[in-house]
């Protein structure tokens, strides 16, 4: 035991040590500083990312953002749910829309996700501010109509619609 000891005061003399007439103090801001720089890089690309998200003005685009997202917590959408989703944007768009053209904004939305998540934070604003209570709850019925395209939701589709409920139907 007094070894372990020696040994732990012989470390602590040496951290100091370096730390005070070594280059430790530079080398421990380097790290820090790093460390900072990572973390408002990687927040910053998080943000970029969900930038197409953000500057969605439609609910209906955002709904579609959603219906695509929660087809891809099944892996890559099929045809099958594709149908669906277009089937359902048919039933909230105007019927002289160009959707072909509000699909592919829709799906780049989608691709540019960094995850659900966020996605669901960047839309549920828009969602809550332009939607009625009884749109909310359709809202939530198009998402489980894509979602049981192939055999009904699986888990990572309930939680994600559980998730879009709560974010849509929350008070400020």
């Amino acid at each position: 035991m007094p070894i372990l000891i020696a040994l732990a005061g012989a470390l602590v003399t040496g951290l100091i040590y370096w730390v005070r007439y070594g280059d430790g103090m530079e080398h421990i801001d380097h790290a820090v500083r790093d460390w900072r720089t990572a973390r408002r890089r990687r927040a910053s690309e998080r943000d970029i990312r969900s930038a197409p998200m953000r500057s969605l003005r439609s609910p209906a685009d955002a709904v579609g953002v959603l219906m695509t997202l929660v087809a891809r917590q099944r892996g890559v959408p099929t045809p099958e749910q594709e149908s669906e989703i277009l089937n359902q944007m048919r039933d909230v768009t105007d019927p002289g829309d160009d959707l072909a053209t509000r699909m592919a904004v829709i799906r780049h939305a989608a691709d540019q996700a960094p995850d659900p998540e966020t996605a669901i934070q960047s839309l549920a604003p828009l969602l809550r501010d332009r939607l009625t209570q009884a749109e909310r709850d359709d809202l939530c019925r198009m998402l489980r109509a894509v979602a049981t395209v192939h055999q009904g939701p699986t888990e990572p589709q309930n939680r994600f619609i559980e998730q879009v409920r709560r974010a849509i139907h929350e008070d400020r």
